[in-house]
């Protein structure tokens, strides 16, 4: 727990503290900025965080950089510290007098604290206790959402915490860390597809390579089967592999024996040449006076027209030459095989071959396969643990969601005598709602607020509360004594800023008297200068 804060600033020092309920207590006046939600920030500050430095912008112009040293006792032992505003991101381990031994930084600090607190969820410190120390300035004092940081923050981050506040999330974090391997491995099997390492099957493909693969795993069986009557007589393996490859090539030549006449045909008319004039002087041995002039004419405009034709047949024997080019080529290769055969066909050299190349196949389209297959089963692993995870989730949150209501219940009965609507909670997977929307007063609201985090306090390893006297502002007083009469029933730290405390009972003006840190006023600022 918290024992003391010392700071050379202060008009009382040191601030010891105890178990229980710590009061800070204004004057009867309700005097403003005399200290009350500044001393809570840095009570907040001396367990880590950082509104201090970000909110209270005054203080730091007056004073200018300043340290607090402060002491932690847990199981007897004391624990010395010093923190400063002008390096807040280290914290100082100190020997009693507050000499400096070690530094740590904030983040390492709030981790030994929890363990100190012995606190065994996977929440980190700070997510744990921001949301339950509310404080004037840090806008986490919103009666609608009373487990959030802050206003802006996310509503799904919230109930995670608050699972892991019940410590229930180690289930959740081993299904959502599967989960996220698998995605990975979505990822990297989608980047191989994407990057071509890897040729991208379908469903129906896949089918078809099973088959294929089955069939070569079929011939590869029946020559080992029958290895001995292949070696001794080659050639009935070599016939049906000849058979294969001439039938390829016949059909190959058929397909090349069409595309050569093509090129044969535009050749012939390619060749024509255009008739000479000598041609048209013999006319005059047939015809009496031949208009030789007009028939030359004539025979220029064919030639134009003969000359538009020729390019656009020669552009068409180009493509079929390209494509005469692939026959040749693919002819070419099917021969190289066939001579491969028939050097071979005296040797076991070639019943090796064929078992290798049909070996490379089959491997090659397994590959395929795997590949593919592996896709699958991630997709349906990361939709059954999705599906999975939904589930817990939800037995998960109607758990949490019943105890949090029902100690609700119990709480709002003892503090309100009149029949009061009960605030409940109602959590999803990525929101929640905190309903009160009976009880419009802004008093009602905000005893909600604290009786929420009374059962917070109460049901989890949440190891202190915080609450500013703007919490208290509105809540009918007959119901402030009963909080704190609730208050006192928590060995737990309980940190609140309250004044004119003369209009509660008699019974709860004790208590706050008997719980005091200090008592602030006008005259007695929490700081020994004054600028306010």
């Amino acid at each position: 727990m918290l024992k003391q804060i010392n700071c050379k600033h202060f008009i009382k020092n040191p601030l010891i503290f105890s178990n229980g309920l710590n009061t800070i207590l204004g004057d009867n006046y309700s005097t403003n900025s005399i200290g009350k939600s500044t001393l809570l920030m840095i009570i907040d500050f001396v367990f880590g965080g950082g509104s201090y430095i970000e909110k209270d912008s005054g203080t730091f112009k007056e004073l200018g950089d300043h340290s607090f040293n402060f002491e932690f006792t847990f199981n007897e032992v004391s624990h010395y510290y010093s923190r400063s505003t002008d390096n807040h991101l280290v914290v100082t381990i100190c020997d009693k007098d507050y000499n400096p031994i070690s530094e740590i930084n904030a983040k390492e600090y709030t981790e030994n604290l929890k363990e100190y607190y012995e606190i065994k969820n996977s929440s980190s410190f700070r997510a744990m206790i921001n949301p339950y120390s509310r404080i004037w300035g840090k806008g986490n004092y919103d009666v609608d959402k009373p487990i959030q940081t802050h206003i802006k923050s996310k509503e799904s981050d919230a109930v995670d915490n608050l699972i892991k506040l019940f410590n229930l999330y180690s289930t959740i974090s081993e299904t959502k860390s599967k989960i996220k391997n698998q995605e990975e491995s979505k990822k990297i099997l989608l980047g191989l597809h994407k990057k071509n390492y890897v040729q991208r099957i379908t469903k129906t493909q896949f089918a078809s390579n099973e088959k294929e693969i089955e069939k070569i795993q079929n011939e590869i069986k029946t020559i080992q089967d029958n290895l001995l009557k292949f070696t001794l007589n080659i050639e009935e393996l070599s016939n049906k592999e000849l058979i294969d490859l001439k039938t390829q090539k016949k059909k190959l030549l058929d397909s090349q024996s069409l595309i050569l006449n093509k090129i044969r045909r535009l050749d012939l008319s390619l060749g024509k040449r255009k008739t000479k004039s000598k041609y048209f002087k013999r006319l005059s041995e047939f015809f009496e006076n031949p208009n030789e002039e007009k028939i030359e004419e004539i025979e220029n405009f064919h030639s134009k027209i003969s000359s538009i034709l020729s390019r656009e047949l020669g552009a068409s024997k180009k493509l079929l030459e390209e494509e005469n080019k692939y026959f040749v080529e693919e002819i070419g290769k099917i021969d190289i095989k066939i001579d491969s055969l028939l050097k071979n066909v005296k040797s076991p050299k070639f019943i090796v071959e064929k078992i290798y190349d049909l070996t490379i196949e089959a491997n090659k389209l397994t590959n395929l396969n795997k590949f593919y297959q592996e896709k699958e089963d991630v997709v349906s692993d990361i939709k059954t643990l999705t599906e999975k995870l939904d589930e817990m989730i939800e037995d998960i949150l109607s758990k949490v969601q019943g105890q949090i209501n029902n100690e609700l219940i119990r709480i709002n009965k003892e503090i309100h005598t009149e029949n009061k609507k009960t605030p409940s909670i109602k959590l999803k997977r990525n929101s929640y709602t905190f309903d009160h929307s009976t009880n419009t007063g802004t008093g009602k609201s905000f005893a909600d607020l604290i009786e929420f985090d009374l059962t917070i306090l109460k049901l989890t390893e949440l190891p202190f509360l915080i609450h500013d006297s703007v919490c208290f502002k509105n809540i009918e007083d007959f119901a402030v004594d009963k909080i704190i009469e609730q208050y006192i029933n928590f060995d737990k730290q309980i940190f609140i800023a309250l004044d004119g405390i003369n209009k509660y009972s008699k019974e709860s003006q004790k208590v706050l008297k008997e719980n005091s840190v200090i008592e602030l006023s006008e005259t007695n600022k929490l700081f020994n200068r004054d600028w306010r």
